[in-house]
């Protein structure tokens, strides 16, 4: 990507200067943007920095207002530079280019917590912008803005806008890529994301005739996560132009967004007749915090221009902090190719989940002339940008182990950790997660936490518990004969004064995984299958494993041995909702013996409701049985019938894991066959005949992922059936309206045939592709803005996308069609058209009351929508002669008594009330004048 660096050269001649300063006086500002730090609770130090045209002396401001969005505005004076002129104002700093850095420093207290707009306007940009008001863009006013957020410090903590290392100034090539970063970073932690804006000349206010590169085939495009600008081919429409483009940085904290921070900013483009120089790098990095981050850099020219210089230069967050990054190069140009290195001793208080940003600038020595006004002004070196991207990451806990008992997992890991210590407590503790079966996926140092692996975070909290030397967790929400696999993680936040609140919290990189299987004691749930779907006589098959020998210990827990099977309806019963199944109760003298593991449950309602089963387990005659096994559910299968479609859906609470499920449908000999398999529990039935009836049901594939259990476990869902039918709305019709007012002249009169609104609309059997059975419209009007829409007509023809409505005033009000279908559904709205009426009202400016029948009233011209008016004619002297509220106004010369006034000229003014379709308002423009009054005789 290619840019320029700038060096002034020295040699200008001085009588140059002096007419380049005249020259260019009246024009300003370049670019800029405003930034601000919280000092305390309620107290800011807000920067504005602007860059302008060094040479508009006149233009030039020491003080700037500054309006800090709470109903109150101060002049800020400027602090940068020195005071050259001793008027005890700093002059700013002067870079090459003309250009000059200003810097606007104040201090604001807020009256209170909220969201406030901070922003700057200046009457003037500089005049050589292209894309705005050309070609008189120095009139418009320069705006910026920030938004600044005042949290409740002891909840959310200090909030600073973002900083920018690189500035708002670059410089671009004809016809090749320019690459532009702000260089931001947020000293807070908070994210950031970037978006393309239209410049401002007032709150709210776009600047006039804005020419975006955006909508050109040379696009301008910024990333929304980097803030990488790209112009993919610089072709401006004036050439040697300056280009103004603006673009909002926007922070999330928690994931939430909350403050915009404008940067206005301008792009010179140049034919440099050269190439950039190339650099090697590496575009993203992440480091396992402590760890030290070295890489090199490489800079060439093209191979075109191998007798070129080069040098190269970094910036960026890395180097702004107190512990800051290092780059090792040059500082002259020096023969290519040009090796620097970049060095980065990292630590566990620089863990972030954002990227901290490095700006690397490689610059040749190829010198472009810059000529103005007859002579060189400045000289231009080619340069090129690379940005690399470095995430500094919390190391994994190390060593976990897993100890499993009875009805608990007890996990441990290795203290101290790597990262407990840091400052103001940024280090929180750790995060345990669960998931059942193991899940080995590759580490990556980029990627931390664990989102999208199937694990679930199984502390409140983070914790910080040490038994034994080690760190420590017990799991006790557990089930018997299951594999579980554990990770942990370490979270670090920082945290808001006082309170100790955390916010903006970052995850570690996983810990390995550790998995462990509890002992199989108690029997296991394999099989709870519908065979007979019916709302009486249904029946489902329920089928279990017995306990292991060696987990059960049949020393210790002799026979004989009982299982007793226990129904309970629905999913997720409670304890007292669980009954004895009749006849499944089974006992044998021996575990060996006990192999009664199946039972056929009869006489329920399977057709309407799902079952959920467990089964106890009693040994050694004891009351109380050892333990349950885990509860499991039928497949119970449901499903919603649309147009042409079926969609099924369905749902088990059972202690293993499904994977696959196959949708049978029967046909029409009545037997089943398989129409789909899919990974999820829905499935959309599509093509299907209205009114006919479809019959489905499910069969789950899962398993435990347990020796020695049996694998896959095949269950039916019951039977469903359904019966689609079209009651999904045709797509709605888009809206046009045509009146007198599309082309309304100064005489238009209102004739009542002409008072009509012309509804146009599209077919939604042509436009949309899911609709194929409009058979009509409905047409909707509502008399003003705000009222409720009215049922006016309907047209039972698809055919006929037009009619035509004249309402009861004029033209004003609002419209809407919808499209029916066959099945008598409607569909949405279409887009809401409002025509308004056209007021139109002008008066003569002499008339001639002497009764000769010509005009001796005076009268307006033909009007339109006027609902009343309140006239007021005068005499010379100020004094009120005639009034009236009537449009036509019929005014015979004679004043408030009825006596005959005299020749003369009489001034008047008029309030003109119109109908609109937001009701009757006042017309912004007050009428006022002179009137001839003419007797002639």
């Amino acid at each position: 990507m290619t840019t320029i660096s700038r060096f002034l050269k020295t040699s200008i001649p001085i009588i140059l200067g002096i007419f380049f300063l005249q020259d260019l006086s009246a024009t300003h500002n370049r670019a800029g943007e405003i930034t601000y730090r919280q000092i305390d609770n309620l107290t800011i130090e807000a920067t504005v920095t602007t860059y302008t045209k060094a040479s508009s002396v006149d233009a030039d401001r020491d003080t700037v207002t500054v309006c800090w969005g709470d109903g109150t505005c101060n002049q800020v004076v400027r602090r940068n530079g020195v005071d050259g002129d001793l008027n005890g104002v700093n002059d700013g700093e002067f870079l090459p280019n003309d250009i000059k850095i200003n810097k606007y420093i104040f201090e604001h207290t807020y009256g209170g917590q909220g969201h406030y707009v901070i922003s700057m306007m200046d009457p003037n940009r500089n005049a050589d912008i292209c894309n705005i008001n050309f070609p008189n863009p120095d009139g418009i006013p320069f705006f910026i803005r920030t938004t600044a957020t005042l949290f409740n410090v002891q909840d959310n903590g200090f909030n600073s806008s973002p900083i920018l290392l690189q500035p708002p100034i670059d410089i671009a090539c004809i016809g090749q890529p320019f690459l532009h970063n702000p260089g931001a970073y947020d000293p807070d932690g908070d994210s950031l994301s970037y978006e393309l804006v239209v410049p401002l000349q007032q709150n709210g206010i776009d600047v006039p005739s804005y020419e975006s590169p955006a909508v050109l085939p040379n696009s301008i495009t910024i990333n929304p996560v980097t803030g990488d600008l790209i112009w993919a081919s610089p072709e401006p429409p004036c050439f040697g132009a300056e280009y103004n483009v603006a673009f909002n940085i926007i922070e999330f904290r928690n994931g939430i967004p909350f403050d915009t921070l404008m940067r206005d900013m301008q792009i010179k483009v140049l034919d440099c007749m050269n190439l950039p120089p190339v650099i090697e790098a590496p575009q993203e990095v992440c480091v396992i915090a402590g760890e030290v981050l070295e890489f090199p850099v490489t800079v060439t020219a093209p191979i075109s221009e191998i007798d070129q210089k080069v040098i190269v230069e970094a910036n960026g967050s890395p180097f702004e902090l107190s512990d800051s990054a290092v780059f090792i190069a040059d500082t002259t140009f020096q023969d290519q190719p040009v090796t620097a290195l970049f060095q980065w001793q990292t630590n566990c208080d620089l863990i972030r989940d954002d990227y901290y940003q490095v700006i690397l600038r490689a610059t040749d020595d190829f010198a472009i002339p810059y000529v103005q006004f007859g002579g060189i002004v400045d000289t231009f070196f080619l340069s090129t940008l690379k940005l690399v991207r470095i995430k500094v990451v919390g190391p994994p806990p190390e060593d976990v182990q897993a100890l499993a008992d009875k009805d608990q997992v007890t996990l441990s890991w290795e203290a101290p950790y790597d990262c407990e210590i840091t400052e103001n407590e940024y280090f929180r503790g750790f995060t345990v997660w669960k998931r059942i079966g193991p899940n080995n996926f590759p580490l990556d140092t980029c990627i931390t936490g664990l989102d999208g692996q199937g694990y679930t975070k199984i502390t409140p909290g983070a914790i910080q518990d040490l038994v034994g030397g080690r760190y420590s967790y017990l799991d006790e929400d557990v089930e018997r004969g299951r594999t579980y696999c554990y990770r942990i993680l370490a979270e670090f936040a920082q945290l808001t004064p006082g309170g100790g609140f955390p916010f903006n919290k970052v995850e570690s990189l996983p810990s390995l995984e550790v998995c462990v299987q509890l002992s199989r004691d108690v029997p296991l749930i394999t099989k709870v299958s519908v065979l007979e779907t019916d709302p009486v006589n249904g029946s489902i098959d329920i089928r279990w494993t017995k306990p292991l020998a060696e987990d059960l210990d049949t020393v210790l827990n002799p026979g004989p041995y009982v299982y007793e099977l226990y129904r309970a309806a629905g999913f997720d019963p409670l304890e007292s909702d669980f009954v004895l199944v009749p006849g499944a109760s089974f006992s044998a003298p021996t575990l060996s013996e006990a192999n009664d593991t199946l039972f056929m449950d009869t006489g329920i309602d399977t057709e309407t409701i799902p079952h959920t089963y467990r089964v106890a387990f009693y040994v050694d005659n004891e009351v109380e049985p050892i333990g349950f096994s885990t509860e499991a559910s039928s497949v119970f299968l449901d499903l919603v019938s649309t147009d042409e479609r079926n969609e099924l859906f369905w749902e088990a609470r059972i202690p293993w894991d499904n994977y696959s499920y196959i949708v049978y449908r029967k046909n029409n000999s009545g037997t089943w066959e398989s129409i789909a398999i899919t990974e999820i529990p829905e499935y959309i039935d599509n093509g299907l005949i209205n009114g006919e009836e479809y019959c489905y049901y499910v069969e789950t594939e899962g398993s435990y992922g347990i020796q020695n259990i049996v694998s896959p476990l095949f269950n039916d869902s019951q039977e469903k059936c359904g019966v689609p039918l079209d009651t999904i709305p045709p797509c709605a019709p888009t809206l046009r309206i045509e009146n007198i007012c599309d082309d309304v002249s100064p005489d238009q009169s209102c004739l009542a045939e002409d008072l009509k609104n012309t509804l146009r609309w599209n077919n939604p059997n042509i436009a949309c592709d899911d609709t194929d059975d409009v058979i009509g419209y409905n047409i909707y009007y509502a008399t003003t803005s705000s009222s409720e829409f009215d049922l006016i007509g309907t047209i039972l023809n698809p055919l006929k996308i037009d009619t035509t409505h004249s309402p009861e005033f004029g033209l004003a009000g609002c419209y809407a069609i919808t499209a029916i279908d066959s099945f008598q559904n409607e569909s949405l709205f279409s887009n809401i058209e409002c025509p308004d009426n056209c007021p139109n009202y002008q008066l003569p400016n002499v008339f001639t009351p002497n009764k000769d029948g010509a005009n001796d009233i005076f009268t307006a011209f033909p009007f339109c929508f006027i609902e009343r008016i309140e006239f007021k004619a005068f005499n010379r002297w100020g004094q009120l002669v005639f009034q009236t509220t009537d449009p036509n106004i019929n005014w015979d010369g004679t004043n408030l008594n009825g006596k005959e006034l005299a020749e003369g000229t009489y001034y008047y003014s008029c309030r003109v009330f119109e109908q609109r379709v937001s009701g009757v308002s006042e017309s912004p423009e007050i009428l006022s004048g002179f009137i001839e009054l003419i007797r002639g005789r």
